[in-house]
């Protein structure tokens, strides 16, 4: 899956200086920028006048490639003091002042590859540039939220758009400029330029754009349709959209960025079917949560989650309620996979750095999106997010201000329900005691007896029981770690099934978690065999691992009288892999699997429950076709690829749930 976030959180890295507390909406310092770019050799020209005001000194930082040739303080020249890695220019009092800074460097080329694995803040090369707001093109302040006003020039070959309202736009025959402001508090700007074709249509009142290469320019019209649906869905469940330009860009980087009323994507992705429907409504989305709201990182990040839910989640659910059940069932089984010590409270949740941090900050708080829905029903529920927005547009705001809506919208008292899902890691696990069934006249009573561990959650918990006539629906509020509740049927009950359709955030039991990808995948103590003979598989292997494995691999010797008791990543060519696991006694290739496409991938449990996972593939290129595409599926059991395409995809069946019990007549 795209890596695809909201570029606010990169805030966090560099908010050193004096910066908005939670509800401010005043920009304490605002840009005046005119940029010159040259995207063919990175050559970058900027002169940023600087308006502060209430401090004694401006601090900045600057990229390394980029350099100070002049500096004026209100229209004289100054002194600017080089602070190893920062800079400063002291002012005469806390007044208002403009601070002149002349810069001129060189940005780095795009890497060989574009980039893959990383995600550089800025690059530029002849299909396109990439400058983030944090990059240091222009001072870092250090200040949360700024306004600006940047003009820029690029060569008539190229097009330039930057995150801001586009305020005019001139294309001449040897410079195209154009200008974007923000007079609202903002993320500082982001510039991108390219060898664009620009497409372009009005909805709502809202100018939609694309900036694509010329050989996704067919893709326009669909994506600007596309785009204009999702901001009208958005401003009818919300409010209105807070910009007046929303525009999708062509990345030479295999990324997936969004910005304040832009998304930055690759262009080898662009074309995929994902990327239309669920990946665009996310990043369309994160125009409300995100930019139009800014997060108070602080106490966590809730905009990723809210946002999966609002998107990822609703998307498959206008599907089918069994679409929605099985994106519930895989955050629990990926919550299932991670560690316990790699786990943490959801306000330690800054921003995906790994897939740990997505297990708990797109998964899990999405989850608690779900749960608090359920337990104030869909009207206050949504009323709640329309008063959040209402109240915090264009303002730093954190899990109290959501409380607080949520408590106004609903007239109840939430803190119970906020405290066990923010302020704790882990999650409840249930257990199903003694269930009874009883005839009691004409009717029909059926008793049982649900257990949590230790510490308890108050839980709304869904409780199916069939019967001869059909199913009947309860809920249990449990609070403490036992009780029994007793329901009276008219019917004759056949069975019992608690939370069947997976609606609590919990602790999966045995029984109910087939192994995935992710169980080994996530392990800090995984150990991965390399099962291959010649030079070439064996490399690619390696590098295989190094990239499914989110901790640095570990790697063990092809000696099956060796192998620890640990979680365990196999790689290798077919032939090698299966007599490794011959000797091993592990098993061989399912039969669902074998002989079938370029490169087979399975998962498994080994004697004493340590997961396994098994990478085998026909040679080297079919090991080498994995590279992309393999580390995406963290949440399935069973793969089989032809080259790079996945081709059959699945999850091992779980037979019998521990938390059913089916009654006697």
């Amino acid at each position: 899956m795209i890596r695809l976030f909201c570029a606010a959180a990169l805030i966090i890295a560099f908010a050193a200086g004096p910066g908005l507390a939670s509800g401010d909406t005043t920009a304490p310092v605002h840009h005046a920028i005119e940029a010159r770019l040259d995207p063919d050799s990175g050559d970058l020209a900027v002169i940023d006048i600087v308006t502060v005001r209430g401090r004694t000194a401006l601090e900045f930082r600057l990229a390394p490639w980029q350099e100070v040739e002049g500096v004026s303080l209100d229209g004289l020249p100054a002194e600017v003091i080089d602070l190893a890695g920062a800079w400063r220019v002291k002012l005469p009092d806390t007044g208002a002042h403009r601070v002149e800074l002349r810069l001129r460097g060189v940005v780095p080329p795009i890497p060989p590859g574009g980039g893959r694995g990383a995600s550089p803040s800025a690059v530029s090369g002849p299909e396109g540039s990439y400058l983030s707001g944090y990059a240091g093109w222009i001072p870092v302040t250090g200040d949360n939220w700024t306004a600006y006003r940047l003009g820029v020039e690029v060569p008539a070959a190229h097009r330039a758009v930057a995150t801001g309202r586009l305020e005019e736009e001139t294309l001449g025959e040897t410079v195209n400029r154009a200008v974007f402001a923000a007079d609202y508090p903002s993320e500082p700007p982001a510039l991108f330029a390219g060898p664009y074709t620009v497409r372009e249509r009005h909805e709502n009142g809202i100018r939609i754009r694309t900036y694509f290469h010329a050989e996704l320019d067919d893709l326009a019209a669909d994506y600007i349709g596309d785009s204009g649906r999702f901001l009208q869905r958005y401003h009818e469940e919300i409010g209105p959209y807070p910009f007046p330009d929303f525009h999708v860009i062509s990345s030479p980087l295999p990324v997936g960025l969004g910005f304040p009323n832009l998304t930055y994507i690759g262009r080898m992705v662009l074309p995929l079917p994902f990327m239309r429907g669920r990946s665009l409504a996310h990043e369309v989305l994160h125009n409300w949560w995100g930019n139009g709201v800014a997060i108070d990182y602080a106490t966590g990040n809730w905009a990723e989650g809210l946002t999966t839910y609002m998107a990822d989640y609703a998307l498959a659910a206008e599907e089918g309620a069994g679409r929605a059940e099985e994106m519930r069932m895989a955050w629990l089984r990926d919550y299932a996979a991670l560690p316990e010590g790699r786990d943490v409270p959801v306000t330690a949740f800054a921003g995906k750095r790994h897939d740990a941090g997505q297990v708990v900050g797109y998964g899990k708080v999405a989850f608690i999106f779900h749960m608090l829905r359920q337990e104030l029903g869909d009207a206050a529920f949504k009323e709640g997010l329309r008063r959040f927005w209402r109240q915090q547009r264009f303002r730093i705001a954190g899990w109290t201000e959501l409380r607080q809506a949520f408590e106004a919208s609903s007239e109840r008292d939430l803190a119970w329900f906020f405290a066990q899902w923010l302020g704790r890691a882990g999650a409840p696990r249930l257990s199903l005691g003694d269930v009874r069934a009883a005839a009691e006249g004409d009717a029909f009573r059926v008793t049982l007896t649900l257990h949590q561990d230790t510490p308890s959650y108050r839980l709304g918990i869904p409780v199916v029981i069939e019967t001869e006539a059909g199913p009947v629906r309860r809920r249990i509020t449990l609070k403490k770690n036992e009780m029994t509740a007793s329901f009276k049927l008219p019917d004759r009950p056949t069975a019992v099934h608690v939370d069947p359709g997976h609606d609590l955030f919990r602790r999966l039991l045995p029984g109910e978690a087939p192994p995935i990808l992710r169980d080994v995948t996530l392990a800090s103590d995984a150990v991965t065999i390399i099962a291959a003979e010649a030079e070439p598989a064996i490399r690619t292997a390696r590098q295989l691992a190094g990239r499914m494995l989110d901790t640095p691999a570990r790697f063990g010797p092809a000696e099956p009288s060796k192998l620890p008791p640990a979680p365990l990543l196999i790689i290798g060519v077919t032939p090698q892999v299966e007599s490794f696991l011959s000797r091993a006694g592990i098993g061989g290739v399912p039969d669902s699997l074998a002989g079938r496409g370029t490169a087979r991938v399975w998962t498994a449990r080994r004697d004493g429950g340590a997961p396994l996972l098994v990478v085998a593939a026909d040679d080297a290129e079919a090991l080498a076709a994995l590279l992309r595409p393999l580390p995406h599926y963290g949440g399935k059991s069973h793969l089989v690829f032809e080259g790079r395409r996945a081709v059959e995809t699945g999850i091992w069946p779980v037979l019998d749930s521990p938390l059913s019990r089916r009654l006697e007549p």
